[in-house]
């Protein structure tokens, strides 16, 4: 074998790899978006956002009523981008931050049908929705703002928001 074919060969196993990889990549991805971490449908999506009614229990020892704030996050994005890949697999680690502030956090595809992106404040392609009883309480728009959310290092999500 001489250098030429053996350049070839290497050549021709880089690009085996390099497609063996993307299909990995696009099988992983394609399982997660099909995972409970998206919203699928509108109906998904409103029974999400009810999960935001703040609760009301009255302690039965003491007689005094506890509030207890709840918030969800939806982010919009089209499932079709690069960003909503990159979201699918920091989404782990970003739903164990938001669990441990008691919140709940969803993927949410911005072409869902009968989806009124008027009403929910959704201007470009990815927006970071929250709410709290049911409204919208903070509205974040552009992927470097969400990345901000996703990539900080704070545990509490809570305050991130808050600050942009």
């Amino acid at each position: 074998m001489d250098f030429k074919s053996l350049k070839n060969k290497a050549k021709a196993l880089k690009n085996k790899a390099v497609d063996a990889g993307k299909d990995a990549l696009e099988y992983s991805s394609s399982k997660l978006a099909s995972s409970g971490f998206t919203l699928k449908n509108t109906t998904d999506l409103e029974a999400f956002i009810q999960k935001s009614l703040n609760s009301q229990v009255i302690d039965s020892k003491t007689g005094i009523e506890k509030k207890f704030k709840k918030r969800v996050i939806v982010i919009f994005t089209d499932t079709k981008t690069q960003f909503f890949s990159q979201m699918l697999y920091l989404f782990p680690v970003l739903s164990a931050k938001a669990y441990s502030q008691n919140v709940s956090i969803r993927l949410a595809d911005v072409r869902m049908k009968d989806l009124q992106e008027e009403s929910y404040q959704i201007t470009g392609v990815s927006t970071l929705v929250v709410f709290e009883n049911t409204e919208i309480l903070k509205v974040i728009h552009g992927e470097e703002n969400i990345q901000k959310v996703v990539k900080s290092l704070s545990l509490d999500i809570n305050t991130t928001i808050d600050t942009l």
